[in-house]
């Protein structure tokens, strides 16, 4: 069994899409994007609407962010923000796309799920639009920004990321994070964070500075000298 089962069959999917994105995505995320890499904001929290576990908020909170945390279901693991120096996030049981508004002025920082429900990684995405104060960063497999069998749906998303709210930058991995279903990661061992075979990217937006058509910066995070959670 491979680490990455993202793209797997039906029957092997997490059935909320729940896989677990390593930690140096989000820290190589925070070392990208400016704003992040020179640290909290004042007044400003990152808030992680489908939180899992935490991984994604982890670096982020280890960084002096305040963070807010939210999902579906409760499956948070308060042991990876247990050291003294960190404000452990605020988390609420919550369906974001029920959500009208934030639980504070907030970047929203996400692995959205991508296909247990049709269209709802690009439902994410326009919502999210909706109620950052300043960023959007979604975690989100390369292919998203093809088209594919949907050529309807692709329609509607090519009009998003082309034309409505292009994108301020799109940050590709170089090497390619395994992202393991939350219910095999025990089974696994230390397969679980090994051999992805999906090509990941984080795609940011700024509603506070929209992006003008065509100028959407494309830009290839430096590779690991070693993968691992």
């Amino acid at each position: 069994m491979r680490g990455d089962m993202s793209s797997a069959r039906p029957a092997k999917r997490h059935p909320l899409d729940w896989y677990v994105d390593p930690d140096f995505c989000s820290l190589q995320l925070i070392q990208a994007v400016l704003d992040f890499a020179q640290g909290p904001t004042e007044g400003l929290a990152i808030w992680d609407p489908c939180a899992g576990s935490g991984n994604t908020l982890a670096y982020f909170a280890e960084h002096g962010f305040t963070c807010f945390a939210s999902d579906v279901v409760d499956n948070f693991d308060w042991a990876k923000f247990d050291a003294p120096h960190v404000v452990r996030p605020v988390w609420f049981s919550a369906d974001f796309l029920e959500q009208t508004s934030a639980p504070a002025p907030c970047d929203i920082v996400c692995n959205p799920p991508y296909s247990y429900r049709k269209g709802i990684a690009e439902a994410f995405v326009r919502h999210a639009l909706t109620l950052a104060t300043r960023r959007v960063c979604m975690l989100l497999p390369g292919k998203w920004l093809a088209p594919g069998v949907d050529k309807k749906r692709w329609s509607n998303r090519s009009r998003l990321l082309r034309e409505e709210a292009p994108p301020e930058m799109v940050l590709h991995y170089s090497t390619r994070p395994s992202m393991p279903p939350s219910d095999c990661i025990e089974l696994m061992g230390n397969r679980a964070f090994r051999g992805g075979v999906i090509d990941y990217c984080w795609i940011v937006w700024n509603v506070q500075e929209p992006t003008a058509p065509g100028e959407t910066r494309t830009i290839w995070l430096p590779p690991l000298g070693g993968v691992h959670a």
